[in-house]
């Protein structure tokens, strides 16, 4: 006695296709995001001579304090040198708090030959790296 099934050959070789046509976009959606993720981050721009934070930092020692007019905001924030140090690159940078309190925040910035003093991004986010 046989057994008929609604599952025949014809069935599952669409069912194979179906799978098949999934991977291949599931795969190609991968490699999207992988190509997104892998793309070079955006270039830091110069700091101008009108950046209160980078004119600070070239000419105070650590400890130094001073109050300045910050243009992205408006208002005056204190800004204090935290540290000077030579980074592995072999340039000069110095990290600059901005602000006091809850609104303190980090901002480092290091010498570069032709451009002055330039922005960097630290290695380590929320400061667990200072000395």
């Amino acid at each position: 006695m046989r057994v008929r099934s609604g599952f025949n050959r014809r069935t599952s070789r669409w069912l194979v296709l179906g799978l098949l046509a999934a991977a291949a976009c599931g795969c190609a959606d991968a490699s999207i995001g992988r190509r997104t993720a892998q793309q070079a981050p955006a270039p830091i721009t110069p700091a101008s001579a009108a950046d209160p934070v980078a004119a600070f930092a070239a000419t105070a020692a650590p400890g130094s304090e001073t109050m300045a007019v910050l243009p992205e905001t408006g208002g005056s924030a204190r800004l204090r040198l935290l540290r000077s140090y030579s980074a592995a690159s072999g340039r000069e940078c110095r990290e600059v708090l901005v602000g006091a309190g809850f609104d303190e925040r980090s901002r480092l910035v290091c010498r570069n030959d032709g451009d002055g003093w330039v922005p960097a991004r630290p290695l380590l986010r929320g400061g667990s790296g200072r000395p």
